[in-house]
């Protein structure tokens, strides 16, 4: 098995091959650039030129980028029937570039300027305690190049997603990375704590958070979303197990094996001969994920985009009904953008001319909701964390607020599957009529996801909005308690307490967009060891009894008029209706003090009401107290 066994000759023939028995007799097209204008500004480094040549029975372009002395500053592109696909390399300003086809030639300029959002997709190649960095491969002369490997697919990655988000009218908006001089994306190393069977008896989740765990420290996930390659993959000929492999993305990470690695393309210019390469994979000596293709260039496709469906997740994105969504299967043809035909196979034994629409893609769904993130911002701005969208159900409709702005709405049902969204341009309320949610509801729980203008996500279930309404707008004490020991309550005495309720009355009543209260948002300087303090006011007229569900992340306490309530001592995530109180509060004014600890991690809780024959209670911005249909 030799390293590029598919060489761009051999791609050459089969194009030459293929174009025989699909040109028919039409006028030449001229050699022109149809995706792009002369001069346009892009946003990212690497763009996928698109357009026509005169000869329809040529195979090849030369694309060169006169400003350029780097490696890439010739790359060959593919053509048929008269239509060309080549990648190109933009260094920063103005890049002069000329295309070939035979003897004519298009001189065009295009200009790259880099992107200054700081939330960045971020590249990681973990190994082991041994810190070997090989990934397996059955080819004594692989030169082993993780980083190139991984640069280039990340760059393919950018491009792919710039122009699917193009073609839906969204413009050529696409994540950031850590471009170096060289025109790399950086890759940074980290060298694991354990040796590599210690991570081949973990499951996927287990794996997944022990990755997550270690590198946050050093990688943190604030502004950056990390791509995660593992090194150490490997492919038992024996047991026909995998170890250390997996596909499985969500929250601040994509975490991939490299086991498929030996297919990636190192260098752009391999992108195209890697998704040409119909070199059958021995799947009884290493690793065949290619969808049952068998081949190199199925095995390239389907896990280079496999690694942009994970980085989907962490984005946020749910799986879709989109049959060629990137976030369904969609990544099995990401080749397509790249190439006009896919090589024979094990599903096919001829080649396969695909048509435009056939190419994997993002949905509307998906784009829509990307359109809005803050790592498709392209510039730095200012963004308020403490805002999103506040959703309820009341009636027939799903009602949704934000004061930023609402930008987006989708409801996901039976394995997570998106089927429904709607964008706002502007506006601070939307209401959506609770048909939408059809027979989905029946099937199982429907999540609703929400960004507001400040690309501030709210995830809520339907069922959790039929438990509330929960009390989410609270007066928060300024001061914190420290909370270093996990076997005790903070330290706080009946005084501490008065004089923490009296400062908590003195500041505005600040509404919280989802049902937990998110600590981090009002105290995002305070990350753990730390207990900070809600504090609501009721007014009734005589006495009544109420009965009060909280949750917490982490321990809790509760007080109703100075009256220890509720405790729970514990480090825990939070959960609707995890302990119920039931308290008697007083005509005239009463208060409510909710204490909650912070460990590390997630911070916030989950207070709603019921009385005392156990209809579910309001409490009004104002103080008052009202029952009914929620």
């Amino acid at each position: 098995m030799s390293r590029q066994p598919c060489s761009f000759m051999n791609l050459v023939a089969l194009l030459a091959l293929t174009a025989t028995t699909t040109f028919a007799d039409q006028p030449a097209p001229a050699l022109a650039l149809e995706n792009f204008k002369d001069g346009e500004e892009l946003r990212y480094s690497v763009p996928i030129l698109r357009g026509t040549v005169p000869d329809k029975a040529a195979t090849t372009v030369t694309l060169t980028n006169l400003t350029s002395s780097r490696d890439t500053r010739q790359i060959e592109g593919l053509a048929l029937d008269g239509k060309f696909k080549v990648l190109a390399d933009l260094l920063p300003g103005r890049n002069e570039l000329v295309l070939k086809c035979g003897e004519k030639e298009l001189k065009f300029a295009l200009v790259f300027k880099p992107q200054t959002n700081p939330y960045i997709v971020r590249a990681i190649y973990v190994t082991d305690n041994t810190g070997d960095t090989t990934y397996q491969t059955l080819d004594p002369k692989d030169p082993q190049n993780y980083a190139a490997k991984m640069s280039t697919a990340l760059l393919i990655m950018q491009s792919f997603t710039a122009e699917r988000m193009n073609d839906l009218g969204f413009g050529r908006r696409t994540f950031n990375v850590e471009l170096e001089e060289s025109g790399r994306v950086k890759v940074h190393l980290f060298k694991g704590p354990a040796p590599a069977e210690t991570y081949y008896k973990m499951n996927d989740q287990a794996w997944y958070a022990n990755i997550a765990a270690r590198l946050e420290p050093l990688y943190p996930i604030k502004q950056a979303k990390n791509f995660v390659v593992a090194a150490y993959t490997r492919f038992d000929p024996e047991t026909k197990k995998m170890n250390a492999h997996t596909a499985l993305g969500g929250g601040g990470q994509g975490l991939f094996g490299s086991g498929s690695m030996f297919t990636w393309p190192s260098e752009l210019k391999d992108v195209q001969p890697a998704f040409m390469n119909a070199t059958r994979i021995d799947k009884n000596k290493i690793m065949d994920d290619s969808a049952g293709r068998n081949t190199f260039w199925g095995a390239a496709s389907t896990t280079i985009g496999a690694c942009l469906h994970e980085i989907g997740h962490a984005f946020g994105l749910p799986h879709t009904r989109e049959p060629l969504d990137i976030m369904t299967r969609g990544f099995d043809r990401f080749n397509r953008a790249f190439t006009f035909v896919d090589p024979p196979s094990g599903q096919n034994k001829d080649v396969v001319t695909f048509k435009p629409d056939r190419v994997g893609c993002f949905a509307p769904i998906s784009a829509a909701y990307l359109q809005n993130s803050r790592w498709f911002a392209t510039d730095a701005r200012a963004w308020d964390d403490s805002t999103g969208v506040r959703i309820e159900k009341i009636g027939e409709e799903i009602v949704c607020e934000a004061t930023a702005g609402i930008r987006y709405v989708s409801f996901a049902g039976k394995e997570g599957e998106a089927f429904f969204h709607t964008t706002l341009a502007e506006g601070t309320t939307l209401r959506i009529p609770a048909a939408k949610l059809g027979d989905a509801e029946k099937e199982g729980d429907v999540l609703i996801r929400a960004l507001d203008a400040n690309g501030n996500a709210t995830l809520v279930r339907v069922s959790e909005l039929k438990r509330g309404p929960f009390v989410q707008d609270w007066h928060f004490a300024p001061q914190t308690q420290p909370w270093t020991d996990r076997d005790k309550y903070p330290n706080l005495d009946d005084a501490a307490r008065a004089k923490i309720e009296a400062s908590a009355k003195q500041t505005p009543l600040r509404s919280s967009p989802s049902r937990e209260v998110a600590l981090g948002r009002i105290f995002p300087g305070e990350v753990q060891n730390v207990a900070a303090y809600a504090l609501r006011t009721i007014h009734v007229e005589k006495e009544y009894k109420l009965k009060v569900f909280t949750g917490s992340d982490d321990g809790l306490r509760l007080w109703v008029n100075g009256k220890l309530a509720q405790s729970v001592l514990a480090i825990r995530g939070t959960k609707i209706d995890s302990e119920s109180a039931e308290v008697t509060l007083q005509p005239g004014e009463n208060t409510l003090l909710v204490e909650v600890m912070q460990g590390k991690g997630g911070w916030g809780f989950v207070l709603r009401l019921e009385d005392a024959e156990g209809k579910k209670v309001n409490l009004a911005p104002e103080g008052r107290l009202e029952r009914g249909e929620y």
